[in-house]
């Protein structure tokens, strides 16, 4: 997969997600196996995610370097994902999740499509049990 295949496979997970109201996401081609994007997606329940990720597709897909943002439209922060090497104690360094008191928590490698799943559990409200 290319630079231009990766951001054509992720423009269509972000169109896939129901509660993506709207996309501004900006693709800059590095090279043929490397592109930066970033962007902001309107969510629903009055949220924004902001996104950064450089990519690069060859020999596999990596990420080096990533950031996704999830706030209120009123600027709050709710949560943040990263890769910044700036939190080593934590048991998934580089990986690590921001809450909404910027204190950092293990995480996974993030995507721009785990992400947006990620972001469910904050813009939905709890169902009583």
């Amino acid at each position: 997969m290319n630079a231009r295949e990766y951001y054509l496979r992720l423009q269509n997970a972000i169109h896939a997600a129901p509660h993506v109201i709207r996309s501004d996401v900006q693709f800059e081609e590095i090279d043929t196996n490397e592109c930066y994007v970033s962007g902001v997606l309107t969510l629903m329940g009055s949220y924004e995610l902001h996104v950064a990720e450089y990519i690069v597709t060859e020999p596999s897909l990596t990420r080096p370097k990533y950031r996704y943002h999830l706030q209120t439209t009123e600027g709050q922060l709710v949560s943040r994902w990263d890769n910044a090497p700036h939190h080593p104690d934590v048991f998934t360094f580089p990986d690590h999740r921001h809450d909404e008191n910027e204190q950092p928590h293990s995480s996974a490698q993030m995507n721009i499509p785990d992400v947006l799943e990620a972001a469910l559990q904050f813009i939905l409200p709890s169902q009583p049990d």
